[in-house]
């Protein structure tokens, strides 16, 4: 007859006893509780520390390992509250699992007529905040799915429709309270989204201040709130929001997640994984969830389920990712939405191209330039060495000389590059001779543009890649039009930081105010009256920031061979909201050398061959990596393809 095996678990203090008959001290059961959990024998057991993990977490492991082989497990007090809170939680995956995937199915768990009976009874300004139907089908997968992630592209809209899911749970009495954590940059849109949809049924605070402040907030915090904080903010205030959680059903929506991508450790990722762990409902948010592999939806997953009922292992998540990704997105399919762009009904937007002829020192300096180049490849032998040489000497060089040559007189820490220093006296006096305050061709161009646009239209935004460049073209654009100019880069502070609260520090760029973040920045560019200009650069004004509702123009001094960039910074006047009728022109411009393509023409085909691919990636209704560069410069310098292709033209030969 084959022995019972019993035996009994119970929390002590910091430690869990677990007792039984003489089994528990067998090989097997003896490796796994001194090996792996350092456990001390006691009278018929053993007494197994916490160590590491939490109390419940440990009798959770004890009981699954005795249950997978064959005990009878009898559990006492807190110990069998923890084991009955994980059978709930796995139950509660399980559920959410089959209704994401009935919806898949066309069989949605949650009737749309809810959601809309829902926001009704809120009082939602359906006039002017009616959900598209590509919003009404987020909402319904995200209530569906419970914990959700909607990975929409760039302009969808996947603010209002949280706010639509969030304003269904308050109603329905699964939520008291929404935390957004996101970039500063994502505070204005959620504000300006609650007010016009919901008025006064919610109301927004940002938590900001000192420490001591943002505690208060959350310990003051009620029902039907919205507080927005910053990734920083939420990592140092991590044991004021659990407790915030433990007091109140809590939203979490963590908005642009990608930003918690880092696969191996990071301080975001940590503690919002450690923060969903008490919240109620969780949502991320991201118009490009896979910057650079698919390894970095494994945070953004796991704090959608932060036992990992997604995701399983780091270490199994990755070897996944490498073998067999589909199979990954198969499994997290029903927790996911995502909606393309051609679900927006976008009128399409005009490019505008403008070959400009550089004349004088600029196309002197050009020409040394490439000539440099040049010199570079005669030492190297084989076609292998060449590349690599041209690598070496940073082809963004050509595009700097091509946009402004005073760049070359600077310093850019964006992309590691020190002040130009060559044993070319002719080419150092020409730069020398070109700080003295001309005017590069395309800048010429862009204020012809600018007189333009703004005399019929209004707003304009201008495209730079380089700071330094920002800096010149800002200046030109104040004294040469007199046109109000606001400048954005990576010296002026997002604001996410919470001691940006009380520093006051900042750059202070032409007529800006010292310490002005962004957003203010963006929001007195988009209420200036009358013609207004926005210099800036893709790197500091790619998410979360929306130009659409009073600015349609965008000129471009220059461009990198990096595409997701390029096509990123369009989507900041190309998105929904954008009335029928409303034409957006995207102005881009050229340098030629004596009536000759330049490095800018290499770009262009670059980008154009790029674009289809990209935009699949982007905008498509498939969920896929981007595979861009983890160093801005790489991608700004170009792939092999187009290092080839600089060579040819570097050697003479004719491109297509």
């Amino acid at each position: 007859m084959t022995e019972i095996l019993s035996a009994r678990i119970e929390a002590q203090g910091d430690a869990v006893n677990v007792t039984g008959g003489t089994a528990l001290q067998d090989r097997v059961a003896r490796l796994f509780f001194v090996s792996i959990l350092g456990a001390a024998p006691i009278e018929n057991g053993w007494h197994c520390p916490r160590r590491s993990v939490p109390l419940a977490n440990l009798v959770v492991r004890i009981n699954t390992y005795l249950e997978t082989r064959g005990w009878n497990v009898q559990r006492l007090g807190i110990a069998d509250e923890a084991v009955q809170r994980e059978i709930e939680r796995k139950r509660s995956f399980q559920r959410a699992r089959m209704a994401g995937l009935a919806l898949r199915n066309g069989e949605p768990a949650f009737d749309s007529k809810l959601l809309r009976s829902a926001l009704t009874k809120a009082g939602w300004n359906m006039r002017d905040r009616d959900l598209f139907p590509h919003q009404q089908i987020g909402a319904i997968h995200a209530l569906t799915a419970v914990n959700a992630a909607n990975f929409s592209v760039p302009g969808a809209g996947k603010t209002l429709t949280t706010l639509a899911c969030a304003i269904t749970h308050i109603i329905n009495g699964t939520v008291d309270l929404v935390l957004v954590v996101g970039p500063l940059s994502s505070f204005r849109p959620w504000e300006k989204e609650v007010r016009i949809a919901i008025g006064e049924y919610l109301k927004t605070k940002r938590v900001r201040g000192s420490s001591a402040h943002r505690r208060a907030t959350y310990g003051t915090a009620g029902p039907k709130q919205l507080l927005l904080t910053s990734y920083a903010s939420a990592a140092a205030d991590r044991a004021a929001i659990i407790g915030l959680c433990r007091r109140l059903n809590v939203l979490l929506v963590v908005d642009e997640s990608h930003r918690i991508k880092r696969f191996r450790g990071g301080l975001w990722a940590t503690a919002l994984m450690e923060i969903a762990r008490h919240a109620r409902v969780k949502i991320t948010l991201s118009g490009t969830p896979m910057p650079q592999s698919g390894k970095d939806l494994y945070s953004q997953l796991r704090v959608l389920w932060p036992d990992g009922d997604l995701t399983g292992a780091p270490d199994d998540f990755a070897q996944r990712v490498d073998k067999d990704f589909d199979a990954i997105l198969n499994d997290v399919r029903p927790f996911i939405s995502r909606t393309a762009k051609e679900a927006l009904n976008l009128d399409p937007y005009e490019i505008v191209f403008h070959d400009v002829a550089m004349s004088g020192t600029q196309q002197e300096v050009y020409q040394l330039i490439a000539e440099q180049f040049r010199r570079l490849l005669e030492d190297a032998v084989t076609w292998r060495d060449k590349l690599e040489a041209l690598k070496r000497g940073r082809p963004i060089r050509l595009l700097q000389a091509a946009c402004n040559p005073d760049l070359l007189n600077r310093t850019d820490s964006q992309y590691r590059l020190p002040q130009l220093s060559v044993p070319n006296p002719t080419l150092m006096q020409r730069l020398a001779t070109f700080r003295g305050g001309n005017i590069p061709a395309k800048s010429q161009k862009a204020l012809d543009l600018i007189r333009h646009i703004a005399d019929a239209e209004g707003k304009v935004v201008c495209w730079s890649n380089f700071v330094g460049n920002l800096d010149q073209f800002a200046e030109f654009v104040r004294k040469l039009t007199g046109y109000p100019t606001f400048q954005i880069d990576g010296r002026v502070p997002t604001g996410d930081d919470p001691r940006d609260d009380m520093s006051g520090s900042g750059a202070s760029l032409g007529n800006q105010r010292i310490g002005e973040t962004r957003e203010l920045i963006i929001d007195r560019f988009l209420n200036c009256t009358g013609p207004s200009i926005l210099v800036t650069n893709p790197a500091s004004t790619s998410e979360s920031i929306s130009l659409h509702s009073t600015c349609h123009n965008a000129i471009y001094l220059d461009r990198t061979y990096d595409c997701a960039l390029f096509l990123q910074s369009i989507d900041r006047i190309h998105r929904l909201g954008l009335p029928h009728g409303v034409q957006v022109t995207v102005h881009i411009l050229r340098a030629t050398s004596d009536g000759k393509e330049t490095i800018d023409h290499l770009v262009d085909r670059s980008l154009r061959s790029k674009e289809a691919v990209m935009r699949q990636l982007l905008e498509g209704a498939d969920l896929r990596a981007l595979h861009t560069p983890e160093d801005p410069s790489e991608a700004a310098d170009g792939d092999e393809q187009d290092l080839h292709d600089l060579l040819r033209y570097l050697l003479g030969e004719q491109l297509k």
